[in-house]
Parts: C-alpha cells; sequence; structure tokens
C-alpha cells in the first residue's frame, strides 16, 4: 500500500523545497501517544485518496518530541496535537484543517483549500472579504472558512478578533446554505448558545439531523457536541429523537471507521441520559466497546478506539469497567504512558489520592520524548505538592527528575507546551510555600 512521503531534512528544508517546487506544503504536527493524530494516522494518512493528494504537495511530519521541535511550535503557532496546515509556496498559511474530520471528509476540505489556493485566495484572504463585504465569496471560499481548524487557529487567522463575533459576523454574510449551516454549529458552541435565539437554534439543528447529506458532512461536530448544541434550543425531545436516529445510523455504518462508529453509540448513550435513565443503553455501550475493541488490530486505530472506549464508559456510568479496559491494554499498547494518565484520572475520580499519585509517576517514568516526559513531569509535581505537601523526599526525588528532563530539552523546554506547564508550576501556590529550589534559571 502507498504511503505519504514525508519529506526529512528538517522544517526549513521543507518550506525550501515547496518554494522550489512552487507547491503547497502540508504540515502535520502531532505526538506518537496523542489519540486524535494516531486517528489521523489511521484514517486519513492511510486512506489511498488522501495518500494520492500528498504527492501534489510537500509534506512534513514534525513531532513534538523532536530536537527543537517546541521552538519551531511556538514561531509557527503549533499548540494542540494534532494540528494540519497548508501552507502557500511563500510560507503564507493557506488554512489550517479540522483533525475531526473523517478521511472521505478530510480528502475533501483538503480539495477544496488546494483549489481555492489555485484561484489565488485563502482562508485569510476569504475571512477579509466576508468581513468587509469588498467581494462576493465563492462557494470554495465559504467551504473553506466553515472547514477551517478554529480549535488550532492560535491567533494566524484570528488576529486579535473574538471566536464567537467572528463567526457570527460570518453566519450573517455567506450566501452558501452547506458552509452556513455548519458555520452556525461552530457559532452556536463559540458563544455557548447565550447570544443565538433558541428557538432559530433548535430550527437549525432539525433542519441538520433531518438531512442524511448535512448531518453526515457535520458528523465531526455532532459526535462530539450534538449534546450540548441541543442544551442551546428549545424542543429538545424532538431534537433528541432526530439526532439520536442518526446516531444510531452511524454506529452501524461500517464504511465508518471503529472509533467512529463507537463515538456514535457514547453520542446516543448520552441523549438518552438527556431525558431518561440509561440502563439499556449501558448495557449497549458495554457490548459495543467489546465488540469493537475484539476487532482492532492496527496500533493507531485501536490507540484512539481505546482513549474513545474508555469515555464511552465513564459516560455510561460504567468506570471499573472502562479502568479494566485500560489496564488491560497497557501490556500491548505503543505508549502504555499515555493509558497510565487515564488511569490517575480514574483513581482521582473514585477518590484515590494514593493511586492517581502512583499512576502520575508510573506515566512519567515511562514516557517517552523530553517534551512528554517534562509535560508529564511537571503534573506529577504539581499533584505531588497538592496532595502530599509534606512529603518532602518524594518530592525532592520528583525535583530531581524533572531538572534532569528540563536539562535533557535544552531550549525547547522555555518554549510553547513545555513552557505553559513550567509556568504553571511557578504559579503553584504549593511551590511557593514549599523548599523547592526551582528558579528562575528554570522556570522562565
Amino acid at each position: 500500500m502507498a504511503a505519504i512521503a514525508w519529506q526529512q531534512g528538517g522544517l526549513a528544508a521543507a518550506f525550501a523545497l515547496a518554494a522550489a517546487r512552487q507547491r503547497p506544503l502540508f504540515l502535520y504536527w502531532g505526538a506518537v501517544w496523542c489519540p486524535p493524530c494516531n486517528r489521523v494516522k489511521s484514517d486519513i494518512f492511510a486512506r489511498d485518496e488522501f495518500v494520492e493528494r500528498s504527492a501534489s504537495v510537500v509534506c512534513y511530519q514534525l513531532d513534538g518530541d523532536s530536537a527543537g521541535a517546541q521552538a519551531l511550535a511556538a514561531r509557527y503557532g503549533l499548540r494542540s496535537y494534532p494540528t494540519l496546515v497548508l501552507y502557500a509556496p511563500d510560507g503564507s498559511e493557506i488554512t489550517r484543517l479540522p483533525c475531526e474530520l473523517d478521511g472521505e471528509l478530510f480528502t475533501a476540505a483538503f480539495d477544496v483549500a488546494l483549489a481555492v489556493h489555485a484561484a489565488g485566495s485563502s482562508a485569510s484572504a476569504a475571512l477579509a472579504a466576508a468581513l468587509s463585504g469588498e467581494r462576493k465569496l465563492s462557494a470554495g471560499e465559504w467551504s473553506l472558512l466553515s472547514h477551517y481548524s478554529w480549535d488550532t487557529d492560535e491567533g494566524r487567522l484570528l488576529g486579535t478578533r473574538a471566536l464567537a463575533p467572528t463567526l457570527l459576523a460570518l453566519v450573517r454574510a455567506c450566501d452558501d446554505a452547506d458552509a452556513g449551516a455548519r458555520l452556525q454549529l461552530h457559532a452556536q458552541l463559540a458563544t455557548t448558545g447565550k447570544e443565538v435565539d433558541a428557538a432559530a437554534n433548535a430550527a437549525l439543528l432539525l433542519q441538520v439531523f433531518a438531512d442524511a447529506r448535512l448531518a453526515r458532512a457535520n458528523m465531526d461536530i455532532l459526535g462530539n457536541s450534538g449534546v450540548a448544541l441541543i442544551k442551546f434550543a428549545t424542543r429538545r425531545e424532538e431534537l433528541v429523537a432526530a439526532l439520536g436516529a442518526t446516531a444510531a445510523q452511524w454506529a452501524d455504518d461500517f464504511w465508518r471507521s471503529a472509533p467512529d462508529r463507537l463515538t456514535a453509540v457514547r453520542l446516543q448513550m448520552r441523549l438518552g441520559r438527556l431525558l431518561a435513565p440509561t440502563q439499556g443503553l449501558q448495557e449497549q455501550v458495554r457490548l459495543r466497546v467489546e465488540a469493537a475493541l475484539a476487532e482492532s488490530t492496527d496500533p493507531y486505530e485501536r490507540h484512539t478506539l481505546v482513549n474513545t472506549a474508555v469515555s464511552a464508559l465513564n459516560d455510561a456510568g460504567l468506570p471499573a469497567q472502562a479502568e479494566q479496559v485500560l489496564l488491560a491494554e497497557l501490556p500491548r499498547s505503543h505508549s502504555p504512558y499515555y493509558f497510565m494518565l487515564s488511569l490517575a484520572s480514574s483513581a482521582k475520580r473514585r477518590g484515590d489520592a494514593a493511586a492517581m499519585l502512583d499512576w502520575y509517576g508510573k506515566a512519567w517514568q515511562a514516557a517517552v520524548g523530553p517534551a512528554t516526559r517534562l509535560q508529564w513531569g511537571v503534573t506529577y509535581m504539581l499533584n505531588l505538592l497538592e496532595l502530599t505537601p509534606q512529603d518532602s523526599a518524594r518530592i525532592a526525588q520528583a525535583e530531581q527528575g524533572l531538572r534532569a528532563d528540563i536539562a535533557a530539552a535544552g531550549a525547547d523546554a522555555h518554549h510553547q507546551r513545555n513552557q505553559s506547564q513550567l509556568q504553571k508550576l511557578r504559579g503553584s501556590s504549593q511551590l511557593r510555600g514549599s523548599s523547592l529550589t526551582f528558579g528562575h534559571d528554570l522556570i522562565r
């Protein structure tokens, strides 16, 4: 099977190659342990159609644990894993693409982005024109804006603009039905329903839910945030029934990936909880999880599937079963240290502080990669300081290990995700009251 030809030799060299070939550059920013990143690898990057499209651009993969990655991330506005950016040959951004789309919809959005670029536009140009009213946008430009990854923008497209009013302005300006519906869904979530009429919200949602094509086009938003959207609307029972029927179809659609089908099952369960007890759905979730895990063999798909399964089981009120799934997965996972964090969260929910700290410590010690180790070491330290401030020996040992991780990260320790974590430690009231010797030489 063909695979994406990821360029080697550094990001600067990849940009230089894109400029020399006059081709766009596609950048993937991610991490080995990240469940959404693993979903992208299994459901998008392994898709033959996308691999074919990737041959027309320069592709570069920037792992958050690679040398200098956090400094590059700060320079290019990359933070959340994964972030997917398409650049023009001159290095300017064409758009940022949402990782939640499945392979088919992502490939379609990628095609639109390339077509808009070929026509001489970009997300930035389209946004400026839409807000100023200086010209009519093409259908492709509206599609580009409606499929922009607002969650990973980092101020690159918005600049100093606030998200919610920007989306509401785009909704008012949009004359494309499909793009307008998607932008309205984004706007409802950005405003948490506060600045949009609840009856109008209900009318829009019923329109989307009742149209199989339109619901499918927005499956990423509905699967993750459908329950929140219904809470912002009137006619709740109608909406729950309509989206529940759609979710049931997605759950049984074997053209969808196993994680996406399980997300649909989780959506059914969460919708049911809005109106009534979910004993029957609880059993359905458990059986679906067991069946999905029994069939899953691809390591990338399985990683995100386990993460989805744990969320579904916890939402269904089955925390013990969720913990069993995590424990069973540790020996076979390519990133077991990620699931150790989930086990720490599980222990926290049941009030077992000792187990929580043990799992945070195990996750840190098992973690691979300088950025991951630094960030998870800080998480462990913060929890130690909060829960066992009197355990000076354990805290001192953690401090020694964290100092070693900071040194291993080098200059990257003071950039982007690393810097954000260290700032949390510096701002900790427990740290200020402790005897730790962390100073401005390490936490800037």
